[in-house]
């Protein structure tokens, strides 16, 4: 029996020190030929992943943009507020049906697009409206009617899976993307909050005396101290090259922006570009778009191209093999290049080799769109034969990665309109992390002297269980990994409750033996076996509650309800394998150690033994 104590003594300390390591190293990477590969990062305390909570973020919600779609080109200018007045007094049909959740944009000169609630064929706001229009504002060159129908089960899983593939190119660390109803879809974004600011230097004036240059300017060192001072808070600052930045910081204000500018330009040099955007707008430019990309031979009616006509080649996003990001070879700003697919590079050969003649580059072009918004329409100069190409617009680098990102990933199978958006800012989110460790503590704590002082040794070993279980809890968080946010911190700090009430029910039930007349040793072991089944019924019934939870929150969107069981779950698994093993072998080898007589160190109680024979103790029920 001692030498299997011992065993169990030594795993159990290999299972703390290997816990303990795997906290112990922020970043984990184990490749090990034959299983998977290990690799965590995270960038809270011991190296966990935090999320939007406890560090900051956006949450978004999105739902499925339904409804009828109507394009509309009049033949002459009409203006967008006469337009809207126009579509709001307009009735239908004998009822005076009117359009209901209009929406409306202008797409290019004389062109419009709107959007209705679904409008059935026969619908007189459907069938009428053509001619409502004409009346009431102007002749009409073009009027096409689409109808975007509810999303089926399949389209919302294809929506999922296009979001998070832009997501995770992103950069944004553990985003929690999950579809929520039938047409909804909730995106937290931990991380993408604060401020992204862009700098790029200007060129040096060559003009300008180069004894008057500034010599002495180390821009990796000094814009740091810029920065800072300026008012920059928590910022990292992604070198691109000497002369092009990328800043990700807390929310800067106009004040901080202004400053910052001047100091740069007054202590480094001219500056080409200073942009502040926020990192959650950034996000949901790249989120929401449904990056329908469309190529088509443009016919021109003068030089200037201010009317033409488009026809269809056949040519699409779907076509594209790889978009990426990259500076321009023959000039300034951003560039994505394109690779079409075989298919691709067909198509687009027998397209550029029919346009690119000096006659047809009077007339011709080539029309990039995207989601029915003209990108560029350049002129064919060459016969491109291998399928690359690049679109160029002035893009900044954001605005060209965001593009890259947008077509490499494809189309959303569904329009998507935000619907419900919320950031937590980075400082607000330190401030929670804080709280929440601090509360930690605090119970812990307190649970630590109330069994100590009631309990005795009994409480000291309760205490280093507790320990133990606390390194293992953290380290399963880190190795599943689980993106922590405040439910998983409210489910962890509720768990402990659970680990100690196990101790409890075995400790009285040792008191219950000692009183009786067994041995210290003797109790311990039927204590346990009388606490065991009480322990095993109340722990499975909470996991089987945890997975309904669960179930039910991963279904409905519930974020807090889900982080809750999931924390639960785990510590009240770890709890059981603490007081039963754990817990008991250690008691087991302070009876082993000379103290199986000195019953006044595990209880305070002034306990009353009764000797008994053996025959007339009955045998522990439930044990193992």
């Amino acid at each position: 029996m001692r030498s299997r104590s011992l065993r169990l003594s030594i795993t159990i300390l290999l299972i703390l020190g290997v816990a303990i390591a795997a906290l112990g190293f922020k970043d984990i990477d184990i490749d090990i030929p034959g299983i998977p590969r290990i690799e965590r990062e995270g960038k809270g305390p011991l190296g966990l992943k935090l999320g939007l909570d406890l560090r900051g973020g956006g949450h978004l919600v999105y739902q499925a943009d339904t409804g009828t779609k109507f394009d509309v080109t009049f033949e002459d200018e009409i203006g967008v507020d006469d337009l809207i007045s126009a579509l709001e007094d307009a009735r239908f049909g004998e009822n005076e049906l009117e359009l209901e959740s209009l929406q409306l944009a202008p797409v290019g000169p004389r062109q419009f697009q709107f959007r209705t609630d679904i409008l059935a064929e026969d619908d007189p706001r459907h069938t009428g409206l053509q001619d409502v229009l004409a009346e009431v504002v102007g002749p009409i060159t073009l009027f096409e009617s689409s109808v975007t129908e509810n999303p089926s089960e399949d389209q919302m899983e294809g929506v999922l899976n296009n979001i998070t593939n832009r997501v995770n190119r992103f950069g944004t660390e553990e985003p929690i993307i999950q579809i929520f109803g039938e047409d909804r879809l909730i995106v937290q974004l931990p991380g993408a909050s604060g401020s992204i600011t862009d700098i790029v230097l200007a060129e040096p004036d060559k003009k300008v005396d180069s004894a008057s240059l500034r010599k002495d300017v180390n821009v990796f060192v000094d814009l740091p101290l810029i920065l800072s001072k300026s008012g920059y808070e928590e910022f990292e600052i992604d070198f691109h090259d000497e002369s092009t930045f990328t800043v990700q910081s807390n929310t800067v204000n106009s004040e901080i922006q202004a400053k910052a500018l001047s100091t740069i330009i007054a202590e480094i040099g001219q500056v080409a570009q200073f942009s502040v955007s926020s990192g959650i707008d950034e996000a949901k430019s790249l989120i929401g778009q449904t990056a329908q990309l469309e190529f088509k031979e443009r016919t021109c009616s003068d030089v200037n191209c201010t009317t033409f006509t488009d026809a269809d080649i056949g040519l699409t996003g779907d076509d594209l093999s790889r978009a990426e990001a990259a500076t321009n070879p023959v000039g300034i700003g951003w560039v994505v290049n394109l690779q079409f697919n075989d298919r691709g590079s067909g198509i687009f050969a027998e397209l550029t080799r029919r346009i690119s003649t000096a006659e047809a580059q009077v007339t011709k072009r080539i029309a990039i769109i995207m989601d029915d918004r003209q990108l560029l329409a350049p002129v064919a100069r060459a016969h491109i034969r291998d399928g690359r190409t690049q679109i160029t617009g002035n893009f900044n680098r954001e605005e060209a990665r965001t593009l890259s990102i947008q077509i490499e990933s494809g189309r959303l199978p569904v329009p998507l309109k935000l619907i419900q958006e919320s950031d937590v800012d980075a400082l607000l989110g330190s401030e929670s992390l804080k709280n929440s460790l601090l509360a930690g503590l605090v119970g812990l704590g307190l649970v630590f002297v109330f069994m100590v002082i009631y309990y005795r040794m009994a409480g000291v070993v309760a205490a280093f269980a507790l320990v133990f279980y606390t390194v293992m809890v953290l380290a399963v968080f880190k190795m599943i990994p689980i993106t922590l946010e405040l439910a998983h911190i409210g489910g962890f700090i509720l768990s402990i409750g659970m680990a100690v009430d196990a101790n409890i029910l075995i400790f009285e039930r040792m008191k219950e033996e000692v009183r009786i007349g067994r041995t210290l040793a003797s109790s311990m072991e039927v204590g346990f076996g009388r606490a065991w089944p009480a322990i095993r019924d109340s722990n499975i019934s909470t996991m089987i509650t945890c997975l309904v939870l669960l179930w039910f929150g991963d279904r409905l969107g519930g974020g807090l309800v889900t982080g809750v069981a999931i924390s639960l779950f785990i510590g009240v698994a770890v709890s059981m394998f603490t007081a039963v093993v754990v817990s008991r072998n250690l008691l087991q080898l302070l009876a082993w150690v000379g103290l199986n007589g000195r019953i006044n160190l595990f209880t305070p109680e002034s306990v009353q033994r009764n000797p008994v024979n053996a025959s007339q103790v009955q045998p522990p029920r439930g044990g193992r």
